[in-house]
């Protein structure tokens, strides 16, 4: 076949391949839907900085291990900022909403809840399709604190719960030693997909503000959507309204609300563990450097 024709043919796949996809990635809410094999835009940064070696010294906080009870689960869904139409890049996200909810597995219940919106830094101000997607106001980001303050904040969430969480959440920077090696947590994260905390924590705003990613949420993790796949042994990853109705629920609250999304986070984990006995174990693992170079696999 002469060569001008498979260029062409070419062309015509890459264009298929693009008009199908742009609308599945048009909204943040959606991205955590990606395949899982595409990796490319969450490839760590290209630097010859220094490492400390986190990924090492933390290698044992696994919750895979026979010996270990988990008796908390840390519920995250993050709002971000993006553009809302066909010149959509991800290069817009920013955490605009971080809300995080304690569960206590053992009592099957929510204990606390932490929520605070975030003043992005590049971009400030709210496209319209933002604001009606997610409810949330020009006037909320403005008077919201900035990304670094916002993980402050949580790092105080996370000591006000250092008498239940074990080991304590280490909070700030690692001492000159590095982090010590500490024995499985008691305590796990959840996200509704992977895009929470390897997009639009470490591959954008932790980088944007220079800000590492806390230590207490690095390490191994639960992605709900994941695990709502595997064990169902669906053909398609599931969106929340979807996997409440496996149980004639639905939705409570405002959909894309950070909060109430964390908050049926918990409610589906709480149904998994309740209903269908599910074995918590870890199915994602994500590690932030010094220098914000960080690695995000699938286990």
């Amino acid at each position: 076949m002469p060569k001008k024709q498979n260029v062409a043919k070419k062309a015509k796949r890459v264009t298929r391949y693009l008009r199908k996809n742009l609308d599945r990635i048009a909204e943040p809410s959606q991205l955590n839907d990606s395949p899982d094999e595409a990796v490319s835009e969450l490839s760590p940064l290209s630097t010859k900085e220094d490492t400390d070696g986190l990924e090492k010294n933390i290698a044992t906080l696994s919750i895979n291990d026979s010996t270990t009870r988990i008796r908390y689960i840390l519920c995250l869904d993050i709002e971000a900022t993006f553009d809302g139409d066909r010149s959509f890049s991800q290069e817009t996200h920013e955490v605009i909403e971080l809300p995080c909810i304690l569960v206590d597995i053992n009592e099957g219940k929510i204990i606390d809840e932490f929520h605070t919106f975030v003043k992005p830094q590049r971009h400030p101000h709210l496209t319209k399709k933002c604001m009606t997607l997610t409810g949330i106001t020009q006037e909320e980001i403005d008077n919201a604190p900035t990304f670094t303050e916002a993980i402050h904040l949580l790092d105080g969430f996370m000591n006000k719960h250092s008498d239940k969480l074990y080991p304590p959440p280490q909070v700030g920077n690692p001492p000159p030693s590095g982090w010590p090696l500490l024995g499985p947590r008691n305590y796990v994260w959840v996200t509704d997909g992977r895009a929470d905390i390897e997009r639009f924590l470490c591959l954008r705003s932790c980088r944007i503000n220079r800000i590492r990613l806390p230590a207490y949420m690095s390490g191994q993790y639960i992605d709900m959507k994941l695990l709502f796949k595997t064990h169902f042994k669906e053909r398609e990853f599931r969106r929340i309204p979807d996997m409440l109705a496996k149980w004639g629920l639905s939705f409570e609250g405002r959909e894309h609300s950070g909060l109430q999304d964390a908050r049926q986070v918990a409610r589906i984990m709480l149904l998994m563990i309740q209903k269908e006995s599910i074995e918590l174990r870890c199915n994602r693992s994500v590690v932030m450097e010094k220098n914000l170079s960080f690695t995000a696999r699938q286990l």
